[in-house]
């Protein structure tokens, strides 16, 4: 099995358009190579079979790598390096799928044009991508689907009852915000991921649940606690805030950093003064959810609990699991 440099890969090839709408090459940020790092200790240089639940914080550019490395198998499964794959990206809302597509695409556009010593940054280049991509792909559809000439697959979709492929293979798939699934009469989060995630045989492959906080008792919540009580062939991680380097500002000299951030190791007042300015001084539920410093907190304060959401994070903190368990059978 080809082992693949997925960072070597995307920065050498890829660009990315940032909040600001400059093109720039694709750079991997310290939490993006933090977790890539991650990956590769745990599933080893061949990066696969990836199967992971990921309760992260906002603006950490997830989404962008795990979609730039389906792109690099898409690639290399096209000019003969590796495996065809076929991959499928479920977004919460239409909007964002379109902007899922719409990166994925400016990935290939930049590879392609960098294949033959040109830049997608430069708009004069850009011009030829129409004709470089007749060249490379077999089918193009506007903000649905691509596919390669030797057959490899990249689908970006609308998470929904009737998209949800059950039927053909799939070598990846990338569930974007699952934690945000509706779960109604028409469409249940829990059977829409775990029907398409059939598509991937087992032991292959890359799947990726990857979302924010939301509610304590959706599919996501009782998953990612599968995957971190090790009942599930899940690995569940949790990424806060505080890892994010850029997430920092100065504080004012008389600024005293609240008791709340004595329980994250070697913080900085920038890191804390950050967070705490974000979060409307720890008051703000919403932006507290969705940046967490636990991962109790990123589920307990989505909903509207009967209890005090403070109480609750304190006691649940508190919380250790038996040293012994037992069960007692009795007959009648």
């Amino acid at each position: 099995m080809i082992k693949i440099d997925y960072k070597g890969f995307i920065e050498k090839y890829f660009t990315i358009t940032t909040i600001t709408g400059e093109i720039v090459p694709m750079k991997l940020n310290n939490i993006q190579e933090y977790y890539y790092n991650v990956l590769r200790e745990d599933y080893g240089a061949n990066y696969t079979p990836i199967r992971e639940n990921i309760l992260k914080s906002r603006r950490f550019g997830f989404s962008s790598l795990i979609d730039a490395m389906f792109c690099v198998d898409f690639i290399l499964g096209e000019v003969g390096l590796a495996s065809l794959a076929n991959s499928s990206v479920y977004s919460f809302r239409q909007k964002d799928t379109e902007e899922l597509f719409k990166r994925v695409n400016q990935f290939i556009d930049s590879y392609l044009l960098a294949t033959i010593g040109k830049n997608y940054c430069n708009p004069a280049d850009r011009e030829m991508i129409p004709k470089l991509r007749a060249s490379f792909l077999k089918k193009d559809v506007g903000g649905t689907i691509i596919e390669g000439k030797n057959g490899s697959v990249y689908d970006c979709l609308t998470a929904g009852a009737k998209v949800a492929g059950r039927g053909g293979t799939r070598q990846n798939i990338h569930w974007s915000e699952v934690a945000f699934y509706n779960n109604t009469e028409t469409l249940n989060a829990r059977e829409l991921v775990a029907g398409a995630e059939e598509q991937v045989s087992s032991g292959i492959g890359k799947i990726f649940r990857e979302t924010t906080g939301n509610v304590a008792d959706n599919f996501f919540a009782e998953e990612y606690q599968a995957g971190k009580d090790g009942v599930s062939q899940f690995k569940s991680r949790f990424l806060p805030w505080y890892l994010f380097d850029s997430y920092k500002a100065t504080p004012p000299k008389d600024w005293k950093m609240p008791e709340y951030y004595s329980q994250v190791p070697k913080i900085t007042r920038e890191q804390a003064y950050w967070h705490f300015t974000k979060t409307n001084g720890l008051k703000d539920k919403l932006k507290m959810r969705e940046y967490p410093t636990t991962d109790t907190e990123a589920f307990l304060l989505g909903g509207d609990p009967y209890f005090n959401n403070e109480a609750l994070l304190r006691y649940s903190a508190s919380i250790k699991k038996p040293i012994k368990e037992v069960e007692y059978a009795t007959a009648l």
